[in-house]
């Protein structure tokens, strides 16, 4: 079924690539991506100073070990409820092709072979997403971390896909993801 959808969405944008003149596709987001490995690459940080522990989200915060277990010490902030299963990262960091279209008011992502993601513009759900042409940027926040998603047009006519991760306890991380226009 999904792949018959995948299909659908290949047919009916690329006929609509063909109906529109080369200008028009050429100055917005919309269309179809293929990632640039080697620019992304380049242009990635290295995120360095990253504690990485055995517990994970108990990293930083204080804690007692008793027994080999880390175990929150009451009244410090740290004792909330907190899902043991890790937080995905947004799809576009996994994929290295998408498509995004203009579905009524709203943006359509597909990230092939990993799904599809909604925005509508302004507050959805806790989603907040403004459009421009040639920008779309979209924040969301969890119960571990606050996420930003910033889509934008170069100057060369490659999409530049920057995501900030923002957890709670920790330190920011930024990804940069250079897609260039399949032809």
């Amino acid at each position: 079924m999904l792949t018959v959808r995948f299909y659908l969405i290949c047919i009916v944008t690329g006929l609509l690539a063909g109906l529109l003149p080369s200008g028009a596709s050429a100055d917005t987001l919309l269309g179809y991506w293929v990632l640039n490995q080697e620019l992304s690459r380049e242009l990635q940080p290295a995120n360095t100073n990253q504690k990485k522990s055995l517990f994970g989200r108990l990293n930083g915060s204080p804690s007692v070990v008793l027994g080999g277990i880390p175990i929150p010490i009451p009244g410090s902030g740290s004792s909330k409820a907190v899902s043991s299963a890790p937080t995905p990262d947004p799809r576009v960091l996994r994929c290295e092709e998408m498509i995004i279209e203009l579905v009524g008011n709203d943006i359509l992502f597909t990230y092939v072979g990993f799904g599809t993601e909604q925005l509508k513009q302004g507050n959805d759900r806790g989603t907040k997403t403004t459009y421009k042409s040639k920008k779309l940027t979209t924040r969301y926040e969890t119960t571990s971390r606050k996420v930003t998603k910033t889509f934008e047009l170069t100057r060369e006519g490659r999409l530049h896909a920057t995501v900030r991760l923002r957890p709670t306890k920790g330190k920011t991380l930024i990804y940069h993801r250079i897609f260039d226009r399949a032809s």
